[in-house]
């Protein structure tokens, strides 16, 4: 049997599933494992719900962050993690980042320390420590750099749902240096990830100006991690990515996030309109949803970006020479996005769980199953445009 063919006809009983289910949903005649919907715009869409192939490995950040305590241990952990393991700043020739990034950064951490509590770094080290080294670090940074995240880790607590990480978007310059191509061949040979087989998956391309290549990485704890490496066009001067990078270096644009909860034995996603809800009790204020076509396959917002008005004037009027819309645009430091993504049922979970070797386990709050794993580029190209 080829590799792939367990994935396929797994994919081809979704399908069959949701079509003998549910309206609004068409058949692809050209792919039996993708649907066919048509969005608000008019526009037929495919969703192709073929599982990213990817052979399960360990949740290296687990040995540094499972025994934090404190606010300061937290970013003991941190520093250790990112010292052990090669991130961007490691590459050769990298792409031109300014100064600021690392006054950024180390505003960011001296936040924290002065003023995290205890409680908000365990629950911070509680929840990073079932990812990787590479996603362990995004996501601290992100964490101690957003209330929006931090709140949505608080909201879930109180009313017992499971945060699960869904995707990190990290800025990577320009393709007139191949910074993304650059960033995705270190993720694979030092990381561990891999670009989807699914074709069309592998790489998105927008008329705006920017383009990204998703990557997949499966744990041995059942968690899926997603990152979307992208960067500006080398023809879109104007084009805000490259502008970001240069401000902000290689932190996350956006962690994404999505919850659940368990109801009658089964995981089920928790609706986006009432983690939007739960949010904006918190003073969380979330932007324009997308995604209303796939029928709750995947719904995504962005909520309020986390300003920085410490970009200093000289980046601010370079950018100014290029577009007035940029010094303003520059601010948007670092974005929540709120995904949510449809579950599996026990049974479809338990068959998706097995393609990966791994034996499901429903009351565990880490397995996670969406039916829908991947990213839709009208959708990404709505919440980047909204992210501005």
């Amino acid at each position: 049997m080829p590799h792939n063919e367990p994935y396929i006809t797994f994919a081809r009983q979704q399908v069959a599933d949701i079509l003998q289910r549910e309206q609004g949903w068409r058949p692809c005649p050209a792919d039996p494992c993708k649907l066919l919907v048509t969005n608000e715009n008019g526009e037929e869409v495919s969703l192709d719900l073929t599982p990213a192939h990817a052979a399960p490995q360990m949740p290296t950040a687990y040995a540094c962050f499972d025994t934090v305590r404190t606010a300061a241990q937290l970013l003991d952990a941190y520093t250790q993690i990112r010292c052990a393991y090669r991130f961007e700043d490691d590459l050769e020739a990298q792409v031109p980042v300014h100064p600021f990034e690392h006054d950024f950064v180390a505003a960011i951490l001296q936040r924290a320390r002065a003023s995290l509590s205890d409680d908000d770094a365990i629950s911070i080290a509680q929840w990073v420590k079932h990812f990787d080294a590479y996603v362990a670090v995004k996501a601290v940074e992100a964490l101690l750099n957003s209330n929006a995240d931090l709140a949505l880790l608080k909201v879930a607590a109180a009313r017992g749902w499971t945060v699960h990480f869904d995707h990190v978007a990290i800025r990577c310059g320009s393709s007139r240096e191949r910074a993304a191509e650059r960033v995705v061949e270190l993720l694979v040979a030092e990381h561990g990830y891999v670009p989807s087989q699914v074709s069309g998956e592998e790489f998105y391309s927008f008329p705006d100006g920017w383009n990204a290549y998703p990557l997949y990485k499966m744990l041995i704890n059942g968690q899926m991690l997603r990152l979307f490496i992208d960067q500006s066009d080398a023809t879109h001067p104007t084009q805000i990515i490259q502008h970001w990078h240069h401000v902000y270096g290689y932190t996350a644009h956006h962690m994404a996030l999505r919850a659940t909860r368990q109801i009658n034995g089964e995981r089920v996603a928790v609706p986006l309109a009432e983690v939007m809800a739960a949010l904006a009790e918190h003073g969380v204020e979330s932007m324009t949803p997308t995604g209303e076509y796939t029928q709750g396959l995947l719904l995504q917002v962005f909520t309020r970006p986390e300003r920085n008005p410490q970009v200093p004037d000289d980046i601010k009027e370079a950018l100014a020479q290029i577009d007035a819309k940029l010094p303003r645009a520059i601010e948007n430091g670092k974005l929540l996005e709120i995904v949510s993504r449809r579950e599996m049922d026990a049974i479809h979970a338990r068959q998706w769980f097995a393609l990966y070797g791994l034996e499901y386990q429903p009351q565990n709050p880490l397995y996670s199953a969406p039916v829908y794993g991947y990213f839709l580029p009208a959708q990404a190209a709505h919440v980047i445009k909204t992210s501005v």
